[in-house]
């Protein structure tokens, strides 16, 4: 491997890292605007520019690569001047917009321009600036060619990453800017990304468009819940408003790189924002009331209890793999403690490969841990169980975020409406209102994933934290703690849990696979579960 000295400290690295990826290694910030590490390098925007022994010019660090013996100075003053002429020169049009601009608070130009910059400029004001209409290049992407510095990561990113060229450049000088190729549209399944790829705000999401500054805005690392690929995310949460305001990727090579899609950026709304259980709800008659989780509580384990007396394969429980590992391991284990032997759940299976490598066919982040922690591989017990339902077998159902009436076709729906009409205890819980729900004895408010910590395991096998990002509403509990509690109005001391992680301890004492597995061993990326 060759040797280097950059700033005065001799670095061994691997062939093929250019000098950004060196210093950043040493704890050395190298300005740029048009690298990025998932892309081609153009070495177009010269803000990386370092001085290097024997080379008469200033060079761009992002396309000088290491070779033994190399002599690097990003500190120089030729190397500084150098970057702060570069500042001055993007910043010639660019408009003085950063207290309205939603990049502002996170922009690489803006804190460049702070740490790099000349700190001052030689115009006068901002009426020198050429000013350019804003237009948009999509439903959900408004573009401003006024802050636009032309890294062209965009239209790298269609044409290298998605590959499906939608955007390009148009005109020459400060009439240059990004458009959409005549009869196309941007509208490929992970577009979204070109936002987070812009390092000034000349991209910008219309849905947070001018809606709230970043710096109130409360950010939590967890994993995207929209399928079983399990892409990193980190989402933003307004304080103010009291709800998930974006979704945006975290970086983790070995899952989704640096992408998401756009499912799993936009459609946390249907996820969070439908119509919501906030309290605990019982039946009274024909109708509903609203009651505290000690009268729901109490109301469900005299219900239980009473068919007990009738034997438990009366009793069903149905989870979902949009349960965590955590919470399908109390659901077997509430089971177990009441000797239920009729658990199930559904699962999805990836049939084909993945979209653009981020999206799957499997639509439930935990049809792994379905199939892991409940013995679950298809959908033949979910029918054998409906099929009990018509038969009259089952007297008691306990649901956990399914829909029954989602399972089966058109034409059952009339009888399944008469089969949980006739059941003894129907007990459903959720976190929205569905049809199954209408026809509960009780109601118990769930937590959405956004809600709530736990892991998943992906279609891969990996073992990932999803953590809490904002509170449920109302008096509504995460999965974990509502089945805890009903397991506590039978056996209370083998359900004393205070965290997830205290359950993921057990869980991987009793599944082999997860043998050794914990939440300090998780960490920020996931662990690899035992096969």
């Amino acid at each position: 491997m060759p040797k280097l000295i950059l700033d005065g400290k001799e670095i061994e690295v691997e062939e093929g890292l250019n000098l950004i990826q060196v210093a950043a290694r040493l704890g050395i910030d190298v300005p740029h605007f048009c690298y990025h590490p998932a892309l081609s390098i153009v070495a177009q925007c010269r803000q990386c520019l370092v001085e290097i022994e024997g080379v008469p010019k200033v060079m761009p660090a992002c396309n000088t690569f290491v070779r033994e013996g190399l002599v690097v100075k990003t500190n120089s003053e030729k190397a500084i001047n150098a970057r702060k002429a570069t500042v001055e020169f993007t910043l010639i049009n660019h408009p003085l917009d950063c207290p309205i601009c939603d990049k502002g608070g996170e922009c690489p130009l803006q804190l460049t321009t702070f740490k790099h910059g000349p700190g001052y400029s030689r115009f006068d004001g901002p009426d020198e600036k050429k000013v350019r209409k804003k237009y948009y290049l999509s439903d959900k992407i408004v573009y401003d060619p006024n802050r636009c510095i032309m890294c062209t990561r965009c239209v790298r990113f269609t044409d290298e990453v998605s590959r499906t060229n939608e955007l390009g450049y148009d005109n020459r000088g400060f009439r240059k800017k990004i458009v959409v190729f005549p009869g196309k549209n941007l509208d490929n399944e992970i577009a979204g990304n070109v936002i987070d790829l812009c390092p000034v705000g000349a991209l910008l999401d219309k849905d947070t468009l001018h809606e709230e500054r970043v710096w109130y805005w409360k950010f939590t690392d967890t994993v995207c819940p929209l399928c079983s690929n399990g892409c990193n995310t980190t989402v933003g949460v307004d304080p103010r408003k009291g709800r998930v305001a974006r979704v945006r990727p975290r970086v983790n090579l070995e899952v989704n790189n640096y992408w998401i899609c756009d499912r799993g950026r936009y459609n946390f709304k249907d996820v969070q924002e439908s119509k919501r259980f906030k309290d605990p709800i019982i039946r009274k008659g024909e109708g509903f009331e609203i009651t505290s989780w000690e009268i729901a509580m109490d109301f469900v384990s005299s219900e239980i209890s009473k068919i007990l007396n009738y034997g438990s394969k009366f009793i069903a429980l149905i989870g979902s793999p949009i349960l965590t590992n955590e919470e399908l391991y109390l659901l077997k284990k509430l089971g177990s403690i009441l000797d239920v032997n009729c658990i199930t759940s559904r699962t999805g299976h990836v049939e084909a490969e993945k979209i653009f490598g981020l999206i799957s066919s499997d639509p439930f982040p935990n049809s792994t841990g379905v199939r892991d922690i409940l013995n679950v591989s298809n959908e033949e017990d979910i029918r054998s169980l409906i099929n009990s339902l018509y038969e009259g077998k089952i007297k008691a159902l306990y649901t956990i975020g399914e829909d029954l009436f989602q399972l089966i076709p058109e034409m059952e729906k009339a009888e399944l409406t008469e089969a949980l009409s006739k059941l003894s205890l129907l007990m459903v819980q959720d976190s929205k209102l569905n049809e199954t729900a209408k026809l509960a004895h009780v109601i118990l408010p769930g937590a959405t994933p956004y809600e709530k910590g736990g892991t998943y395991t992906n279609d891969q096998g990996r073992v990932q934290r999803i953590k809490k990002s904002i509170q449920p509403p109302g008096s509504a509990k995460p999965d974990w703690e509502i089945i805890s509690m009903i397991g506590k109005k039978f056996l209370r001391d083998y359900f004393k849990y205070e965290t997830p992680a205290q359950i993921m301890s057990e869980l991987a004492e009793a599944y082999p696979s997860y043998k050794g597995i914990s939440f300090e061993k998780i960490g920020s990326f996931g662990i690899q579960k035992m096969i």
